[in-house]
């Protein structure tokens, strides 16, 4: 279940302000709708990035249900990064990983975490509502980069909204030969501060 809500924020990089395409910037609050993920679609995940100058912040929030009811999950992913429009109308984005936090939020969960073996991202100790550092972690079926990786991303931005090419499912894009050349199907959309 985590590892859904994990791919749900990476986003992250160096420094210079956000570049705009066809009048459009990445700047600004960008929400994703309730969408059902894990197996079957049994579960739900909603998203919030922040972007601001060359700093990015976003949430993931992951629930029991496919209808985003039931927290079980909070992720919190923090970075920085730089810009720079592509010529194929989309912006290129080449990320600095942060901070990747993530806080069990349903006692089954913190249970479930703290069994032996791989079940809580290799990590013990867990406690309802604190959060712990999983990056460099791997999170079945996730292995997520370690602080102060550089990753090599896309988005694109039209009158539906915005598109990731790497972000929320790779997290493996660490040279710019991986940098993604179509956008996922998720789209974000402006929301108020």
């Amino acid at each position: 279940m985590v590892l859904f809500a994990l791919a749900g924020i990476i986003l992250a990089a160096n420094v210079s302000p956000p570049a705009s395409v066809g009048g459009a910037t990445p700047d600004g609050n960008w929400a994703s709708d309730c969408q059902p993920i894990g197996k079957g679609g049994r579960h739900g995940l909603v998203t919030r990035i922040t972007i601001r100058g060359n700093r990015v912040e976003a949430h993931a929030q992951m629930y029991a249900t496919s209808q985003c009811q039931t927290p079980t999950f909070y992720l919190t992913y923090a970075g920085r990064f730089t810009t720079r429009p592509d010529r194929d109308g989309s912006i290129e984005l080449d990320h600095t990983v942060r901070s990747i936090t993530l806080t069990a939020q349903a006692a089954d969960v913190v249970s479930q975490y703290n069994l032996e073996g791989d079940h809580g991202c290799g990590l013990k100790g867990w406690q309802l509502n604190t959060g712990k550092s999983v990056a460099g972690k791997r999170c079945d079926p996730f292995s997520f980069p370690t602080e102060g990786t550089p990753l090599h991303d896309k988005v694109w931005i039209d009158a539906d909204g915005l598109r990731f090419g790497a972000f929320p499912m790779v997290w493996t894009n660490i040279s710019a030969g991986k940098r993604p050349t179509q956008p996922l199907p998720t789209i974000y959309r402006r929301v108020a501060d």
